[in-house]
């Protein structure tokens, strides 16, 4: 047998992606409908893989963060479910990550209230699960849902310029990534009509 045949070497990403793709369902993004929502998931994990710079070992709860990351939030799944299957440090990260659910953002002062609470939660945790969050925003700014207008897209990229002035120091690849995401979708906006 080879050695490089390792078939458990992915268990624990493959574990997080069959369990993220069940939980989500039939789910699908918003304003894509045709897209299913584990895309999203697995684009984040691929953010966080080719341009975090983590090293290794912190790699592969990166990515099994990032495969789970919206499981909590936006299904029926636990901090405790997601604890029992993928431990601590796993729902640790994906626990920093989901929404104060106390919160309700009914306008936009309660969101930036959501979103510095969330930041000052993330900036608490090992550096794997900033990174996660700029990994999310990356893939959220590769393309907008078709029913946001322009207002919303605004104050979705002033959301992600605070993302990344607090975040970027824990990835400058995907820091650099973000900026950039922010300054094209800018550009776009300012030639809409």
């Amino acid at each position: 047998m080879s050695s490089a045949f390792r078939p458990n070497a992915n268990a624990l990403r493959n574990h997080a992606l069959q369990f993220a793709t069940i939980a989500h369902g039939n789910q699908v993004r918003k304003g894509n409908e045709h897209v299913p929502y584990i895309f999203h998931c697995v684009d984040v994990a691929n953010e966080v893989i080719y341009y975090s710079g983590l090293p290794v070992p912190e790699l592969e709860k990166a990515s099994v963060i990032a495969i789970l990351h919206d499981t909590v939030e936006d299904t029926a799944v636990t901090i405790e479910i997601i604890r029992q299957q993928f431990g601590d440090e796993v729902a640790d990260g994906v626990a920093a990550l989901s929404k104060n659910a106390t919160i309700v953002e009914h306008n936009e002062h309660s969101k930036l209230q959501q979103l510095m609470e969330n930041i000052k939660r993330i900036k608490a945790s090992p550096r794997y699960v900033p990174v996660v969050k700029l990994g999310d925003r990356v893939s959220n700014l590769k393309i907008f849902p078709a029913m946001w207008g322009r207002e919303k897209v605004r104050n979705y990229l002033n959301e992600s310029a605070v993302i990344a002035q607090e975040l970027g120091d824990a990835s400058e690849g995907l820091h650099a990534r973000l900026l950039s995401r922010i300054a094209d979708a800018r550009v776009m906006l300012s030639l809409l009509p």
